[in-house]
């Protein structure tokens, strides 16, 4: 019984040791490495491919001029290029879906960088409303670029202003 007893104790001591041992600070003079590598993400951006979705870094800060938002903005549907949809995003924020039949756009505001869409789906009995949350990219006359934040880290969405319509009504 002594014995356990002297032996539980040992095991005690040594595994707080050991723990203790562990927790340590490194000793003067050895060298902490960091064991995540970081490297420059903007060797990483490269030109926009001519298609609607591509990939670029996330952390990318952009300042949107306010008054290139408005307009109607297009990109093809996926598997059918020769068919555009999009929105049309209205001076009074309003916001209008172009050839997407089951979800419905209703209104939009801008926040800094972030474009918010708010939604429906035709058909619901009890229609629930959505806001698409999208961080803009790239904004110029003719192309928008954006991060949808319910998608995959560095998926982006590309836009094409359709000509003539600069004036968003």
């Amino acid at each position: 019984m002594f014995k356990r007893s002297c032996m539980k104790k040992l095991n005690l001591f040594a595994g707080c040791w050991l723990l203790l041992a562990a927790c340590q600070a490194p000793v003067s003079g050895e060298k902490e490495k960091d064991s995540v590598a970081v490297t420059d993400s903007t060797e990483l951006v490269d030109t926009l491919p001519a298609d609607s979705v591509t990939v670029i870094p996330a952390d990318t800060a952009v300042i949107v001029d306010s008054t290139l938002v408005p307009g109607r903005w297009l990109q093809p549907v996926q598997g059918i290029d020769s068919v555009m949809q999009g929105f049309n995003l209205r001076k009074n924020g309003k916001a209008e879906s172009v050839n997407m039949h089951s979800r419905l756009y209703d209104k939009w505001k801008l926040q800094q960088d972030t474009l918010l869409l708010w939604s429906h789906a035709e058909g619901d009995k009890e229609p629930v409303t959505e806001i698409d949350t999208l961080v803009i990219k790239m904004l110029n006359d003719t192309s928008l670029v954006v991060f949808p934040t319910n998608a995959a880290p560095g998926y982006l969405e590309k836009y094409t202003r359709k000509k003539g319509s600069r004036k968003g009504k």
